[in-house]
């Protein structure tokens, strides 16, 4: 397709939003940029750049401004003594950084790109199949239709774009619950732990520690629903005595950000003018860190396959049978792993250590990396710098 001509919509300005709008302004598509922040931030504290996101940001020309980024070579999981239990690929790699940092940065890039036009403070409420998007200008309260070629839904988990069109989605409530924060600098342990209470985690990452539980006893989640910080703390005292030094920096519970993991499923991706990526359309429990990283992926592969077709319709088809297989199966790892690290009563960690996990640890293998990047990090390079 001669992409100069398309007109496109982007519906949310977190990271796949701001990494569509910046790949097809650059591929000559007029974007605009719908975010209902009137001064958009960071939902979150941390985030994991795997090697398949990185290739899509550095192919927007962020490569050199991510060097503040922390690496980390392979997470590894372990048990709360600190015997390694997980080990990743000798190949794997991620870089940590504040989900704040990459944010400002995607924002200077799409400010700086004369082919996007952003609306921030202006609220998506609808759209019809044929490309017609009603928005809200907040401050003012008036009411706007605007008109594209596509319009990408990249507005999360509640995706107001999903429920504009026939994308046969489902939700699901998981139960599982996550506390996050940020700390100062120093504090991270490099690991992720697999205790009694749960899954505990703490990397570096540009200027801080970036660390996240989840809540998995009846105590950890009476003492979410309380807002109940002591009792927290103690938990996990109990659970995992080597994060004392980041328990005892967590000094207010307005401190912490707490979510539900929810999974989302789409039998279809795209529903004529209207196509979803990232967490609209397959949002996932966050334990192989692929969330953010699956976003920006399909916003190279949906440029990509556009690029390819002859047909807006051909490329959209292309789009979802290339990603859908792939982010599915990706989803389901991240789920399992996330359900093994969640096994917190004796008898069934013991099983799980001795049965399952020597299991996993024989089918890590580079391979096994490469599916759960999707692409080759080379070929999305290859996509946004075209």
């Amino acid at each position: 397709m001669l992409l100069q001509s398309l007109r496109i919509i982007v519906i949310g300005g977190a990271t796949g939003g701001c990494a569509a709008a910046l790949l097809f302004a650059r591929a000559g598509a007029h974007v605009t940029l719908i975010e209902r922040e009137a001064h958009q931030r960071a939902v979150g504290a941390g985030i994991a750049l795997a090697a398949n996101g990185m290739a899509v940001l550095e192919s927007v020309g962020l490569g050199p401004a991510l060097r503040v980024a922390r690496p980390v070579d392979g997470i590894r999981v372990v048990r709360p003594s600190g015997q390694v239990l997980l080990t990743p690929p000798a190949d794997t790699s991620a870089r940590m950084i504040r989900r704040s940092t990459l944010q400002n940065l995607l924002l200077d890039s799409v400010a700086a790109e004369p082919r996007i036009e952003t609306r921030f403070g202006t609220s998506f409420l609808s759209a019809t199949s044929h490309g017609v998007a009603t928005v809200r200008h907040d401050a003012t309260g008036s009411v706007e239709h605007l008109t594209a070629d596509l319009v990408i839904g990249a507005d999360g988990v509640h995706s107001r774009v999903r429920e504009s069109g026939d994308f046969g989605a489902t939700v699901e409530h998981t139960g599982v619950h996550y506390w996050r924060t940020l700390l100062p600098p120093g504090l991270g342990q490099q690991v992720e732990a697999w205790t009694s209470a749960g899954i505990f985690g703490s990397f570096e990452v540009d200027d801080g520690t970036y660390v996240y539980a989840s809540c998995s006893t009846p105590l950890l989640r009476n003492a979410i629903r309380a807002c109940d910080l002591d009792t927290l703390k103690r938990a996990w005292l109990d659970a995992y005595p080597a994060a004392a030094s980041l328990l005892n920096a967590v000094h207010r519970w307005e401190s912490l950000l707490v979510h539900e993991v929810l999974r989302v499923l789409c039998r279809r991706w795209w529903h004529d003018k209207l196509v979803l990526l990232g967490d609209a359309a397959h949002a996932m429990a966050p334990n192989l860190g692929q969330g953010a990283n699956s976003a920006l992926v399909d916003a190279a592969v949906l440029l990509d396959e556009l690029r390819r077709a002859n047909t807006l319709t051909d490329g959209l088809e292309a789009y979802a049978r290339r990603r859908k297989p792939r982010v599915h199966a990706v989803a389901r790892t991240a789920a399992a792993l996330g359900q093994l690290g969640e096994w917190t009563g004796p008898v069934a960690r013991g099983i799980r250590d001795r049965v399952l996990v020597p299991v996993m640890n024989a089918m890590t293998t580079s391979g096994a990396y490469r599916r759960v990047l999707q692409e080759d990090p080379d070929v999305l390079r290859a996509i946004g710098r075209a």
